[in-house]
Protein backbone atom coordinates (compact mmCIF):
# COMPACT_ATOMS: atom_id res chain seq x y z
CA UNK A 1 0.00 0.00 0.00
CA UNK A 2 1.65 2.97 -1.04
CA UNK A 3 0.98 6.89 0.05
CA UNK A 4 1.60 9.87 -1.03
CA UNK A 5 2.19 13.24 0.14
CA UNK A 6 2.29 15.07 -3.53
CA UNK A 7 2.83 15.75 -6.86
CA UNK A 8 5.61 18.05 -8.06
CA UNK A 9 8.13 18.78 -10.81
CA UNK A 10 11.65 18.43 -8.97
CA UNK A 11 15.05 19.51 -10.31
CA UNK A 12 16.97 16.76 -10.82
CA UNK A 13 20.20 18.11 -9.14
CA UNK A 14 17.94 17.60 -5.99
CA UNK A 15 17.15 13.90 -6.61
CA UNK A 16 19.86 11.35 -5.22
CA UNK A 17 20.44 7.58 -6.04
CA UNK A 18 21.25 7.83 -9.86
CA UNK A 19 25.16 8.41 -10.92
CA UNK A 20 25.89 7.92 -14.54
CA UNK A 21 28.94 5.95 -13.63
CA UNK A 22 27.01 3.21 -12.59
CA UNK A 23 26.11 2.47 -15.95
CA UNK A 24 26.65 -1.00 -17.11
CA UNK A 25 26.70 -2.67 -20.76
CA UNK A 26 23.61 -3.91 -20.04
CA UNK A 27 21.95 -0.90 -18.97
CA UNK A 28 23.64 0.98 -21.50
CA UNK A 29 20.85 -0.60 -24.03
CA UNK A 30 17.97 0.51 -21.94
CA UNK A 31 19.68 4.04 -21.30
CA UNK A 32 19.43 4.57 -24.86
CA UNK A 33 15.78 3.00 -25.05
CA UNK A 34 14.03 5.55 -22.65
CA UNK A 35 16.18 8.44 -24.19
CA UNK A 36 14.04 7.33 -27.66
CA UNK A 37 10.95 6.94 -25.85
CA UNK A 38 11.14 10.15 -23.55
CA UNK A 39 11.70 12.04 -26.84
CA UNK A 40 9.21 11.14 -29.01
CA UNK A 41 6.63 10.51 -25.99
CA UNK A 42 7.98 13.13 -22.95
CA UNK A 43 7.89 11.84 -19.44
CA UNK A 44 4.30 10.00 -18.89
CA UNK A 45 4.63 8.47 -15.40
CA UNK A 46 6.17 10.34 -12.34
CA UNK A 47 8.60 8.99 -10.52
CA UNK A 48 8.66 8.46 -7.34
CA UNK A 49 10.77 9.96 -4.29
CA UNK A 50 11.15 10.22 -0.41
CA UNK A 51 11.79 13.53 1.05
CA UNK A 52 14.91 13.56 3.21
CA UNK A 53 16.70 16.55 4.63
CA UNK A 54 19.12 17.53 2.16
CA UNK A 55 16.69 16.70 -1.05
CA UNK A 56 15.08 13.45 -2.36
CA UNK A 57 15.94 9.97 -3.02
CA UNK A 58 14.73 8.33 -5.91
CA UNK A 59 13.05 4.96 -5.18
CA UNK A 60 12.32 3.68 -8.96
CA UNK A 61 13.34 4.22 -12.31
CA UNK A 62 17.14 5.21 -11.78
CA UNK A 63 17.52 3.90 -15.37
CA UNK A 64 14.77 6.28 -16.55
CA UNK A 65 15.83 9.35 -14.24
CA UNK A 66 19.13 9.34 -15.67
CA UNK A 67 17.25 9.12 -19.87
CA UNK A 68 15.70 12.07 -18.75
CA UNK A 69 18.92 14.00 -17.80
CA UNK A 70 20.30 13.03 -20.63
CA UNK A 71 17.60 14.64 -23.11
CA UNK A 72 18.24 17.48 -21.06
CA UNK A 73 15.35 17.89 -18.52
CA UNK A 74 16.11 19.87 -15.57
CA UNK A 75 12.63 19.32 -13.77
CA UNK A 76 11.11 15.84 -13.34
CA UNK A 77 7.31 14.84 -12.33
CA UNK A 78 7.78 13.41 -9.15
CA UNK A 79 5.27 11.59 -6.80
CA UNK A 80 6.41 12.26 -2.80
CA UNK A 81 5.68 8.96 -0.84
CA UNK A 82 4.72 9.29 2.71
CA UNK A 83 7.04 6.45 4.56
CA UNK A 84 5.86 6.99 7.73
CA UNK A 85 2.04 7.35 6.80
CA UNK A 86 2.65 3.99 4.90
CA UNK A 87 4.19 2.29 7.94
CA UNK A 88 1.88 3.25 10.11
CA UNK A 89 -1.21 1.72 8.36
CA UNK A 90 0.52 -1.39 7.78
CA UNK A 91 0.81 -1.52 11.52
CA UNK A 92 -2.91 -0.44 11.68
CA UNK A 93 -3.65 -3.32 9.44
CA UNK A 94 -1.56 -5.97 11.06
CA UNK A 95 -3.19 -5.41 14.56
CA UNK A 96 -6.75 -5.09 12.82
CA UNK A 97 -5.50 -8.37 11.20
CA UNK A 98 -6.89 -7.83 7.56
CA UNK A 99 -2.89 -7.68 6.34
CA UNK A 100 -0.48 -10.67 6.69
CA UNK A 101 3.46 -10.60 6.91
CA UNK A 102 4.13 -9.79 3.12
CA UNK A 103 1.57 -7.17 3.40
CA UNK A 104 -1.22 -8.49 1.46
CA UNK A 105 -4.82 -7.61 2.12
CA UNK A 106 -6.46 -11.41 3.74
CA UNK A 107 -10.00 -9.82 3.93
CA UNK A 108 -11.58 -7.07 5.41
CA UNK A 109 -14.01 -6.05 8.47
CA UNK A 110 -17.24 -4.76 8.56
CA UNK A 111 -18.15 -1.72 11.02
CA UNK A 112 -19.42 -3.90 13.88
CA UNK A 113 -16.44 -6.17 13.70
CA UNK A 114 -14.19 -2.93 13.57
CA UNK A 115 -15.36 -0.97 16.11
CA UNK A 116 -15.78 -3.89 18.54
CA UNK A 117 -11.96 -4.64 17.67
CA UNK A 118 -10.91 -0.73 18.47
CA UNK A 119 -12.74 -0.99 21.51
CA UNK A 120 -11.31 -4.10 22.80
CA UNK A 121 -7.76 -2.84 21.17
CA UNK A 122 -7.59 0.81 22.68
CA UNK A 123 -4.45 1.22 24.28
CA UNK A 124 -2.12 -0.71 21.46
CA UNK A 125 -3.93 1.93 18.91
CA UNK A 126 -2.75 4.38 21.17
CA UNK A 127 0.49 3.38 21.77
CA UNK A 128 1.46 3.71 17.53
Amino acid sequence: MKVYKEYKEIEIKDIKGVKANNICGRNLEKVCRYIEAIKKEGIKKPFEVIQEENGYNVLDSRIRLLAAKAVGYDKVPCLIRDIKQEILLRKINRILKIEDENHKVKGNMNDEERLDFYKNNYYKLNNL
